[in-house]
């Protein structure tokens, strides 16, 4: 039967309800078994809905996989990692707080798995590869690089590539922590991770910060 296309405020509450259910019985199954040994039928008795609800929101398991990793993503993943300011920049002040900003997705159990799911999938999902990307690695680069951009013009940055920047900047600030913890299962501490953004923001300012005479 088709769905109607007004519904009473209970109605709609409960098919939200319903979305949500199936959305966190997939992530769970996906994460705890895996993408391929998880069926539509375990994830409908795992959310409480019937197969045939199920597939009212979601036409395959892939579509699921991809819908989910979209709104995890958009979920756990960092929120905007810097907003402008006016008045005077503190350079390392505001470069610490994007560094925690991003990293805190990898000091996250849930972030963590979903990542492990992502980086078992995404080779076999182009369109799954490229929401993870869009949704995470390449909206936070592209965010540092506002923020570089800004540095650069009011005098307090030199930085010849802004886009080449704002990699190397991610990468010195979240390091191999998050790969060590993914194959150990052991979660870094919050003390490693602070000594590696500290780390990384001395290298990343000692390559951009500009020169002065003595």
């Amino acid at each position: 039967m088709a769905r109607p296309n007004k519904c009473d405020a209970t109605e709609l509450s409960g098919e939200n309800r319903k979305y949500r259910q199936i959305l966190e019985a997939a992530r769970t199954l996906f994460v705890e078994l895996g993408f391929d040994a998880t069926s539509m039928d375990m994830i409908a008795r795992q959310a409480g809905v019937s197969k045939a609800t199920l597939y009212v929101h979601f036409a395959s398991k892939d579509d699921l996989l991809v819908t989910l990793v979209d709104e995890e993503c958009r979920r756990l993943g960092p929120q905007a990692l810097w907003q402008p300011q006016d008045g005077p920049l503190d350079l390392e002040q505001a470069l610490s707080a994007i560094a925690e900003s991003y990293t805190a997705f990898f000091l996250d159990d849930r972030g963590l798995g979903m990542h492990r799911l992502i980086m078992t999938t995404a080779p076999r999902f182009p369109k799954l590869a490229e929401v993870f990307l869009a949704a995470g690695p390449r909206r936070c680069e592209q965010e540092v690089e506002g923020f570089l951009k800004l540095a650069v013009e009011r005098g307090a940055l030199v930085i010849p590539n802004i886009a080449l920047a704002a990699t190397q900047f991610l990468s010195l600030v979240q390091g191999r922590m998050h790969l060590r913890w993914e194959l150990s299962l052991n979660p870094p501490t919050r003390a490693e991770y602070q000594a590696l953004i500290e780390g990384g923001i001395r290298v990343f300012l000692a390559a951009y910060r500009p020169t002065r005479p003595a």
